[in-house]
């Protein structure tokens, strides 16, 4: 299941081509990841990204120095840098959302690339080993891998975070 607001390019290419490309980089590529920051494949803008501080971005293969490469089933491309790439096509999507626009996708995946050097196993059944893999992960718009924070991430620091801080939360216990 993707959750995906509906002002981005995403939502939209996911609607119209039913297929999508889910690349998962690992701590590496933590530069080129936080470089597509603030950015958007949307022209134009939305006007609350705009406000938030994006700018549209028509290649952001090259804007983040990434690699595209074809993928086997599905058209969107892969990116040659990332150790895990998942092929994907849409099955559903429901709108959602009382007080923001979104849309939910449940995504079946068609088709998997590992790295080889992240396996592990007998051959019969490959699987990622953990000690390997160096997941890169984005938690309240900060980057971590696993353990700490690896790089500052800009859009921890853009109206969009601004916005958010200044949202109330209940505790999840209430």
């Amino acid at each position: 299941m993707l959750g995906l607001g509906s002002m981005g390019q995403t939502s939209d290419n996911l609607i119209r081509t039913r297929e999508c490309v889910i690349n998962l980089p690992s701590v590496e590529q933590v530069t080129q990841v936080d470089r597509l920051a603030l950015t958007t494949g949307k022209d134009p803008v939305p006007e609350k990204k705009l406000g938030w501080g994006y700018r549209y971005e028509h290649d952001k293969f090259a804007e983040a120095g990434l690699t595209p490469m074809a993928s086997l089933d599905v058209l969107p491309p892969r990116i040659a840098e990332c150790p895990v790439q998942m092929e994907g096509v849409v099955h559903e999507l429901r709108p959602f959302g009382k007080n923001v626009s979104a849309n939910a996708f449940e995504v079946h995946m068609v088709k998997l690339h590992v790295e080889e050097l992240l396996l592990m196993g007998d051959g019969s059944r490959p699987h990622i080993d953990p000690e390997k893999w160096r997941p890169l992960i984005m938690s309240f718009c900060r980057f971590f891998g696993v353990g700490g924070e690896v790089h500052p991430s800009r859009l921890a620091e853009s109206g969009f975070m601004k916005a958010m801080n200044n949202t109330r939360y209940v505790s999840a216990r209430n």
